[in-house]
């Protein structure tokens, strides 16, 4: 409680004592809080806002709600110590439950508020990870951490709230996302919000590779995520033998490589990942294959299904 005084106080120093006590008395009122859920993107510049299908936007940094968390981030953008920089965010609306106790009550605790929660940051995930499907193959869509945006009349909450950091590389620097580009974004969501659950998981796994080959410098790494994107896309689930023979005969179907292309790039990538050594192709690289499974993937989100792929071991003798 003394806390909560304190803040009461703090902010009728900005606003006023009247608009202060009104600001309080307005939140005992409430059954719910207005507030929004954020995913924090690292050096991410737009041209123009955008509002996808599934209720989230993109927007500047100075163009959220006025909030304690706003103010500090745009004064830490600033400043050249932090080794990040956020001009961008993905925002959703978050409608919260109010929940008052003292610390003598007794009572089963209520999760929907959390469960909300993982399910928005699930939600601006999918959003930031389809957008980057969305770029060109040489940029993706790196994210620091998600948070809560607490407008500055409820400033006394924040104190309650948790980042939720997200453990991928923050190296990479790209022009800024173009209003064609959100505007592509948006038909892939459309189309990946009408897909089944299983459908949207195993699509989750590729995407999430794919723009990590994007933001991360590390060869190897750039690599092992490029060769899980192919066996995603070009290998039935319960299939883990002859894997370079099924990608070289399937590839082709969604994507510009020939058979004997298609086997030379899965060789490449693998000699990468088991020497840990950056390979050199005259004709073979780590953006042109990524291009290739991004137009693979697009092409799976817009058709509503992965293939079905045909057994074609040639071990099996065609007269068993």
């Amino acid at each position: 409680m003394d806390e909560f005084a304190q803040s009461i106080v703090r902010r009728a120093t900005v606003v006023g004592a009247a608009t202060a006590l009104q600001e309080v008395n307005s939140y005992q009122a409430a059954d719910h809080l207005h507030l929004e859920q954020i995913l924090l993107l690292h050096n991410i510049h737009i041209d123009n806002a955008f509002t996808f299908s599934n209720g989230v936007r993109l927007v500047d940094l100075e163009d959220l709600p006025e909030s304690p968390l706003r103010d500090s981030l745009l004064r830490q953008r600033w400043s050249s110590q932090m080794g990040w920089r956020i001009d961008a965010v993905l925002a959703t609306d978050f409608i919260a439950k109010k929940d008052i106790r003292t610390q003598d009550e007794d009572r089963k605790t209520d999760w929907s508020a959390l469960n909300e929660q993982s399910r928005l940051i699930k939600l601006l995930d999918d959003t930031r990870l389809i957008l980057s499907l969305a770029r060109p193959a040489d940029y993706g869509v790196p994210a620091l951490a998600a948070t809560t945006l607490v407008p500055t009349n409820l400033s006394f909450l924040e104190r309650g709230l948790a980042y939720n950091p997200f453990a991928e590389p923050h190296v990479a620097f790209g022009p800024e996302i173009l209003g064609i580009e959100a505007q592509r974004a948006g038909r892939l969501i459309s189309a990946f919000d009408s897909l089944n659950e299983e459908t949207q998981d195993r699509l989750r796994i590729a995407l999430k590779r794919l723009n990590d080959v994007k933001i991360d410098s590390n060869w190897a790494n750039k690599a092992i995520n490029l060769r899980i994107c192919l066996e995603n896309i070009f290998l039935n689930p319960e299939e883990g033998s002859q894997i370079a023979r099924r990608i070289s005969e399937r590839a082709p179907e969604y994507t510009s490589f020939s058979k004997t292309r298609a086997r030379k790039v899965y060789a490449f990538l693998s000699k990468a990942v088991h020497t840990g050594e950056t390979q050199q192709h005259p004709r073979i690289d780590e953006r042109m294959i990524a291009g290739e499974i991004q137009n693979a993937l697009r092409q799976i989100i817009d058709r509503g299904a992965y293939p079905v792929w045909p057994d074609t071991n040639r071990d099996q003798k065609s007269n068993l």
